[in-house]
């Protein structure tokens, strides 16, 4: 397949068909269009040949500075990408890896201009609960905060809410169309992980013409520590839940991004875990949190806002009612504590759950946050069912849960921002450690 990309007013077409379109001014006014050119590309696209069923795909541009760095996000993902589908992650790497990329030239360019960034952040918001808490923990320390919704137009039911509540904060938006050609409805193929195994690493290449428009030195993803925490796949791989979130991959990214701007990646929410996040979004930024939404499989029903019906939804739930936060303040109609919503949380052998959430740490986290939604007064029949089979554990267990989930985790902020951040986590967190 041929993939010819073209230069446009505000950023890039491919084929004619699908374009990655900045606002106003912004591709325009941007120096290096031709070295990012070559690495969107690339990015952008690298999984369509493994989604399609391709063989082989051809550019028009050069061959990018980091073509060994996409591949090998996209190899690592792998396992986790496909361990919830009847799939061998050890043969859909070995396909991954005969897959050929040409080039229109195998000269590599590199980057030939200077920024000059001053002490701003983009913040790529995706309207879960980590985006949403970075973005205010951003603020709160006095960076300059540029929030961009990236609109990857394949979940549009998803994305009409997303670009509403974008407006409503004074979000900048990118949409991006090249993410259809990595998502196997475009191709008719089997339901598939794959297509988003480069997506988070493709959020700090698409914030960089937004770091030269409005002078950002940080691009900072919300990647948080359960990130961090291993599992096994079926076939015995240990892994992560997302390899491009992981601190491992972050500090690729940060060395890719620094190369290019001169400027860093890093996480703001990378020493918390989900459990935190939420404490932390729901009392001090509640303003923030009203805007949460995090449901992947909204398209295909009738709801706006969330499904009701998946992990993700109890999940947030559940979470909430561990800080006496109530769910409706998201739009959660239900209490998600009913006995048929079992089969949606991991501590109670639930079926619609995947891999990760099956995990030991998933585990272990959705027994403390039973146990302190139980102490916060929330009831109902799964809350009995907790009394009755976990309770004992929980209390048995609650210091070593509490300083698992709620302790101050090391990562890669630059220090000065590392002590700002932390002091605020310090001061939200000092009465569950």
């Amino acid at each position: 397949m041929n993939l010819n990309f073209n230069n446009e007013i505000n950023g890039l077409a491919v084929n004619g068909k699908y374009r990655l379109s900045y606002p106003k001014d912004v591709w325009q006014r941007f120096p290096d269009k031709e070295f990012l050119t070559d690495n969107l590309a690339h990015l952008l696209t690298v999984t369509m040949p493994l989604v399609a069923g391709l063989k082989k795909v051809k550019y028009n541009t050069s061959k990018p500075l980091f073509y060994n760095e996409f591949k090998e996000v996209v190899r690592k993902s792998i396992p986790s990408a496909v361990d919830d589908y009847n799939v061998s992650a050890k043969k859909t790497i070995k396909i991954f890896n005969s897959i050929k990329y040409e080039f229109a030239s195998g000269k590599i360019k590199n980057p030939e201009h200077r920024y000059n960034l001053g002490e701003g952040a983009v913040i790529p918001i995706s309207f879960g609960k980590d985006s949403l808490l970075t973005l205010g923990v951003c603020r709160e320390i006095g960076l300059k905060t540029v929030p961009v919704y990236i609109n990857d137009t394949v979940s549009p039911g998803e994305n009409r809410t997303k670009l509403r509540y974008a407006k409503k904060l004074g979000t900048k938006v990118v949409t991006n169309e090249l993410e259809k050609l990595n998502d196997f409805e475009t191709w008719n193929k089997e339901e598939s992980c794959l297509g988003y195994s480069h997506m988070l690493t493709s959020f700090c290449f698409i914030s960089i013409p937004l770091m030269s428009n409005y002078k950002c030195r940080y691009v900072v993803p919300g990647n948080q520590q359960d990130m961090n925490f291993t599992f096994k796949t079926k076939e015995g791989i240990k892994t992560f839940p997302s390899f491009d979130q992981t601190t491992i991959w972050m500090k690729k990214q940060n060395k890719m991004i620094n190369k290019i701007t001169g400027g860093n990646v890093f996480s703001a929410i990378e020493p918390l875990t989900d459990i935190a996040i939420t404490k932390i979004l729901h009392t001090r930024y509640k303003k923030l949190g009203k805007f949460q939404t995090s449901c992947g499989e909204l398209d295909g029903t009738r709801e706006k806002r969330w499904c009701h019906a998946c992990n993700s939804c109890s999940d947030t739930a559940i979470l909430m009612r561990a800080f006496g936060a109530n769910p409706k303040d998201v739009g959660l109609r239900s209490s998600f504590l009913e006995k048929k919503h079992q089969k949606l949380y991991c501590l109670f052998g639930g079926k619609k759950t995947d891999s990760y959430d099956r995990s030991k740490d998933v585990r272990d986290e959705q027994l403390l946050e039973f146990y302190l939604a139980y102490k916060e007064g929330a009831r109902g029949y799964l809350i009995d069912k907790f009394r009755k089979k976990f309770f004992d554990e929980a209390k048995e267990r609650e210091d070593e849960l509490r300083k698992k989930f709620f302790r101050i985790y090391p990562s890669i902020m630059p220090k000065r921002i590392e002590r700002k951040v932390n002091s605020i986590y310090k001061e939200e967190l000092k009465d569950l450690v």
